[in-house]
Formats: structure tokens, C-alpha cells, sequence
């Protein structure tokens, strides 16, 4: 699968999501006089699986390019090792805290 498929999974789920809103003749059975017929509730079923396999694999797609896209927007200088930032900050003596007995 590729992106291009992905996004028609994505279009083709969401087009059977909205088939029983819009074109009711199409998936409602004319004796049944319900809102939830059985050919209706698998269009939605199946909907649902075909739009999550596209947004699962686009999601996919982009936890792999996120570091990529990351090290392109964060300043080099937050990337940098922390030894290479400069000395460490010293804390003044009255906040280090000591253990009594």
C-alpha cells in the first residue's frame, strides 16, 4: 500500500459513512420501516474498517517521518549534546539538601 491508497481507503470509508444519510433508497430495505437496517449498519460497519485501515496506515506514515520532520524544525542548538551547552549550573549551598539524624 502507498499514500495514494491510503487517502482512498480514507475517502472511500467516509463515502460509505455518508451513503445512508444521503442516498437512503440505497441501503435501507423498503418493508423494514427502521432507521437501523441490517444493510445500513454494515455499510457503517464496514465503513469504519476500510477508513481505519487508510488512517492507520497514514498515521503510520507519519510516526516515520516525525523524526525528520522534527530535527528540520528544531533549532540546531536544543539538538546539541548536553555537554556541548556550557558548564553546569551550580546550586547555592543553603538549597542542597542533607539528611539528618
Amino acid at each position: 500500500m502507498n499514500i495514494k491508497n491510503a487517502i482512498s481507503f480514507l475517502v472511500l470509508g467516509l463515502l460509505m459513512q455518508t451513503t445512508p444519510l444521503l442516498a437512503q433508497s440505497l441501503s435501507d430495505h423498503a418493508v423494514v420501516l427502521t432507521d437501523s437496517s441490517v444493510r445500513s449498519v454494515w455499510v457503517q460497519f464496514m465503513s469504519w474498517v476500510i477508513g481505519g485501515i487508510g488512517l492507520g496506515y497514514l498515521a503510520r506514515d507519519a510516526a516515520v517521518r516525525m523524526p525528520a520532520l522534527l530535527v528540520a524544525i528544531i533549532p540546531e542548538r536544543l539538538l546539541r549534546p548536553v555537554e556541548s551547552q556550557g558548564e553546569p549550573m551550580r546550586l547555592p549551598v543553603s538549597v542542597r539538601v542533607g539528611l539528618s539524624s
